[in-house]
């Protein structure tokens, strides 16, 4: 990869060089002309803050968040150039609208020496400068701006200059401009025509960020005959303190030597960071023949002075005091408030070098499952790995809480609160007496005694079989919650099954049990931080500020496509009175070909977070994700729950990771229909059906399937499962680099539930680990860097208005119109609504294990 780019920074070089070597040709001697003030030190194509208003318009577009930043430069009133002046800019990116505005006012004051020599410069003048940018994608963007100058003379005021610029950066390695200045060749009110002027310019880091940053660029001057001018800059970050900045520039190169001039400049930067914002003070000596004669001796009243107030921290900075960070939960998350969760516990492992401890305030459920709590934990002891200290306050906890509390250093607990957990239980709803009561009779033929989702509408109790893997899953979440919980609190797992035994626990009793290792208010929260980090610390939100990035962000990224729901034909809906997701077979397989069919994504993770749904949509996104495995890494993700037609689908993945808690596996379809035909006689409905075949109406409700039907249907079943079990398979034997024969399935197969450990152990996946780990993966197989930037899918539908006031996506989980045991059934009888009759399903029944 590196050599396609140092290639193209050698495509680049050449065509700079060539376009300043042809513009050599017609050099004169440059002029005075009126200006804004130097962005002296940076980069034309690299510069991403405020002084871009002036120098690349299109560059804005990059401003990470809002600055303010106010200039100045002092000259000795001997030098002969015009920008000696103050200026101030205010930028505003609008993010979006995927561009930036701003707004500059410089107020120059020439030098005496210049002033006395060109009766141009005799008056101040000013400049107000708009400029607006607008970004395409991650790495390329256009900018102009209209600047209007105002002056008692009228030789300067009254010009209005257009800037027109375009920025590609095509790796982390080069960035490339091109801008024109002054375009057409303004005329103030006095009639002096401002010539336009030309930047071509290149930006090369070397290291593929910003630690260090090479501008070498080309001004062309229209005027005066034309002529030309070349530019290198120097950026360089110093850790600790902020970044050091140079340029030298060269006036005729190519004329007589003794009209030759240079203007060079060096600039340090202090950046001191806070949580919300930093603060940039910044200066440095201007120097060189350029500047007229007699000012090279007195180089120390030649200064460039910046003040800049950022919306964002700066990478390389003084950082502010150790601090530890407040994590509040309120509300459950749903699945992308999941992820953007763990996101965020990964950032401040890895990029917070001045937080030294997290707390994390429960006051709700921390995941929607186990599976989903073990990657909290992940996150946590990812945490503890960079060395911050993680502290849990619980206010009235769960045992999900406590499963992720007890991967911390401590956890407190409210004195008027608790836990209330005694251990772990799963329930299931059967619907056959309650069916027969209304008239209704569930017909169902299933592929396996193991495919047990369908006895919840034909039995009034498990059969022997699903009682027994229920257990047998109960028993598999109870010892791997046992073995995380007694690790983290230091206390043997049989005593720990013992003293859970005796809950709920009040907090005193939490805390004898040695679940808790002390009681606290809110207000004692920060005491309590203090003490485990062994100093005084402030506890702060986590309202942290952007930082500005440290690569240009042309890298390739990963798409992260959300499977997040029941699996339906068609397009993704909801059903709010249920808060039931429906994820439509359209809407992934459209968003797996975009991904596919992008060149800027470089691998997929596919997070799978179903209990599955449609087997016609399980066998769509099959071959979609199996297509997109043939051009790109596809890696799966699961989550709580990818099971059923959500293995199907996730089986031709290059690399399939699940949590140790996840539940999967459940390979096996039925197909069945309600038949209402009693129901309907008893409220007074007859039905006069007409048809010219037998099994025209098969899959009408108003009468039950015919034996003949029934046997066709025992037929059709068996040939779904055999297609199923072959998709598995063919997708499996591909990633173990072996053939695993449809037999080797079919023994995994009948509609078993695993845990993730357990399908490890049959090969139904490859490797045991959460979202983290699948991400990490992706980018290795795809041979991306770890800041490759993550795109998900399918995208949130938003509204302006809800983006404006940033509103959108504060909810994922749409809340349930009913009670959480209603809801249950409620969800537990959708399929009877949302699936056609006779429509073949792989699904697994609705499992709640709760801690």
């Amino acid at each position: 990869m590196k050599n396609r780019w140092w290639r193209g920074l050698g495509w680049a070089a050449g065509f700079f060089s060539a376009s300043a070597f042809s513009l050599s040709a017609v050099a004169q001697t440059p002029v005075a002309r009126p200006t804004q003030l130097p962005a002296f030190g940076r980069s034309v194509a690299g510069t991403d803050d405020t002084t871009a208003i002036v120098l690349n318009p299109a560059n804005l577009a990059f401003l990470p968040a809002t600055e303010l930043r106010w200039s100045s430069v002092y000259l000795d009133e001997r030098a002969r150039v015009p920008y000696q002046g103050h200026a101030i800019g205010l930028g505003l990116p609008i993010p979006f609208l995927s561009m930036a505005a701003g707004v500059r006012v410089d107020i120059l004051d020439p030098p005496d020496a210049l002033a006395s020599s060109l009766a141009r410069f005799r008056s101040d003048y000013w400049w107000l400068t708009t400029a607006l940018a607008f970004r395409a994608g991650r790495s390329a963007a256009l900018g102009l701006s209209y600047a209007h100058a105002y002056s008692d003379g009228l030789r300067v005021g009254g010009t209005d200059a257009w800037s027109f610029a375009f920025t590609t950066r095509p790796s982390d390695y080069l960035g490339m401009s091109a801008a024109v200045h002054a375009f057409g060749g303004p005329t103030s009110n006095g009639g002096d025509r401002l010539g336009p002027s030309y930047d071509l310019a290149i930006a090369v880091r070397p290291v593929g960020t910003r630690l260090v940053e090479l501008g070498l660029e080309g001004k062309y001057v229209a005027e005066e005959g034309g002529y030309w001018i070349p530019r290198a800059t120097l950026g360089i970050d110093v850790p600790g303190l902020g970044r050091l900045r140079g340029e030298a520039s060269v006036s005729d190169p190519f004329e007589d030597a003794r009209q030759r001039a240079y203007v060079a400049a060096v600039t340090m930067s202090l950046n001191l960071n806070g949580t919300q914002s930093s603060f940039e003070l910044g200066a440095g000596p201007v120097f060189g023949s350029g500047l007229g004669r007699g000012t090279a001796a007195h180089v120390y009243e030649n200064l460039g002075v910046e003040v800049a107030f950022k919306g964002y921290r700066e990478p390389d900075g003084a950082n502010p005091p150790a601090h530890a960070l407040r994590l509040r939960l309120e509300e459950t998350p749903g699945t992308r408030e999941h992820v953007a969760l763990l996101r965020k516990l990964w950032s401040i492992a890895e990029d917070e070098p001045s937080v030294a401890a997290v707390v994390f305030e429960l006051r709700s459920s921390p995941a929607g499952s186990l599976a989903r709590a073990q990657e909290l934990r992940d996150a946590i002891l990812h945490l503890r790995n960079h060395g911050k200290r993680v502290l849990c306050h619980l206010e009235s906890g769960d045992g999900s809480g406590l499963y992720v509390c007890a991967a911390a250093h401590r956890i407190l607990v409210s004195p008027g609160g608790g836990l209330r957990f005694a251990g772990l239980r799963a329930r299931y709803f059967y619907y056959r007496t309650l069916l027969e009561k209304l008239g209704i009779r569930a017909e169902f033929v299933r592929s396996g005694p193991h495919k047990s989702a369908p006895e919840a509408f034909t039995r009034d109790g498990a059969s022997d079989v699903a009682r027994e893997d229920k257990i047998d899953l109960l028993k598999q979440y109870e010892r791997l919650f046992t073995a995380a919980v007694a690790s983290g609190r230091r206390i043997e797992p049989a005593l720990l099954r013992k003293r859970i035994a005796e809950g709920p626990f009040l907090a005193e009793e939490a805390k004898a049990a040695g679940l808790v290792d002390a009681l606290a208010y809110d207000d004692e929260i920060e005491r309590a931080v203090s003490e485990l980090v062994g100093g005084n610390v402030k506890l702060i939100d986590d309202d942290r500020a952007r930082t500005a990035p440290r690569h240009f962000g042309r890298a390739r990224g990963v798409a992260l496509v959300y499977v997040d729901g029941d699996l339906v034909d068609g397009r993704s809906s909801v059903i709010p009175f249920l808060g039931m997701r429906l994820v439509g077979s359209y809407t992934i397989a459209e968003s797996l070909k975009k991904a596919r069919e992008d060149p800027s994504i470089g691998a997929v993770v596919l997070r799978v977070e179903s209990g599955g749904g449609s087997a016609l949509a399980a066998d769509v996104l099959f071959r979609e994700v199996e297509l997109t495995a043939r051009v790109k890494p596809v890696v799966v993700s699961m989550g709580g729950s990818a099971a059923s037609a959500a293995y199907y689908l996730a089986a031709p993945a290059t690399r399939i990771y699940a949590n140790p808690l996840t539940i999967t596996g459940s390979i096996g379809v039925f197909v069945g229909k309600a038949d209402v035909a009693e129901l309907l006689r008893r409220i007074g409905v007859t039905i006069e059906a007409y048809k010219t075949t037998p099994r025209a109406d098969a899959d009408a409700l108003y009468r039950p399937f015919t034996p003949e039907e029934k046997a066709e249907l025992e037929r059709k079943v068996q040939k779904l499962y055999r297609q199923f079990l072959t998709r598995v398979a063919t997708g499996r034997s591909q990633a173990l680099g072996r053939t695993m024969s449809v037999e080797e399935v079919d023994k995994v197969g009948q509609g078993r539930v695993f845990t993730g450990e357990q399908a490890l152990g049959h090969q139904l996946i490859d490797e045991l680990g959460g979202l983290r780990q699948a991400l990490a993966k992706a980018r290795e197989l795809a041979g991306l860097p770890m800041h490759a930037p993550v795109t998900e899918l399918p995208p949130v539908e938003t509204t302006l208005l809800g983006r404006l006031l940033g509103i959108e996506g504060l909810h994922a989980e749409l809340p349930a119109g009913l009670p959480g045991e209603l809801a249950d059934v409620a969800r537990a009888l959708a399929p009877f609504a949302v699936h056609a009759p006779d429509e073949p399903l792989a699904r697994i029944e609705i499992v709640s294990v709760d801690p």
